[in-house]
């Protein structure tokens, strides 16, 4: 009996998990994640590709803030998930889909000078990432519907 329940637990928290943030929140809370842990990355150690692909920002700023400018937003946009009110996570989206556009923008013109020519398909991939958010944030909440089960 003891291990049903324990099984049943992590099920239990992520149903509350998810009533709580609805899909539009969890959709921005994993952004939040993934841009914070990016972030992470570029403050810590940036990879190759990344160091070459943003050569146009590096002249203005060490890598390590724009690490820091990830991680910041990342973050923000972890705690704005959590608001369900309509419009009040707008800050998130906004703190998600800045730091990829700034990305793609860097990468679009490490290409089109010739910095970086492989640098054409992370701009595409940003991009996408931040229309991917634009496209999230227009979104209405469903209202949660009743299973049987529940």
């Amino acid at each position: 009996m003891r291990v049903a329940a324990l099984q049943r637990a992590p099920s239990r928290a992520w149903r509350a998990l998810s009533a709580r943030l609805g899909r539009r929140g969890a959709y921005l809370f994993s952004a939040g994640c993934a841009w914070t842990g990016y972030g992470i990355g570029v403050a810590i150690d940036p990879r190759y590709g990344t160091v070459r692909g943003v050569t146009i920002l590096a002249r203005y700023c060490p890598l390590t803030v724009f690490g820091w400018l990830w991680i910041v937003f990342g973050l923000t946009a972890c705690v704005c998930a959590f608001f369900r009110t309509p419009g009040r996570d707008r800050v998130g989206f906004g703190a998600a889909v800045l730091p990829a556009l700034l990305w793609a923008g860097a990468y679009g013109a490490s290409w089109i000078t010739g910095d970086y020519p492989k640098a054409w398909t992370s701009a595409i991939s940003w991009g996408f990432a931040a229309i991917r958010l634009m496209v999230v944030s227009g979104w209405r909440e469903q209202d949660r519907q009743e299973t049987p089960d529940e």
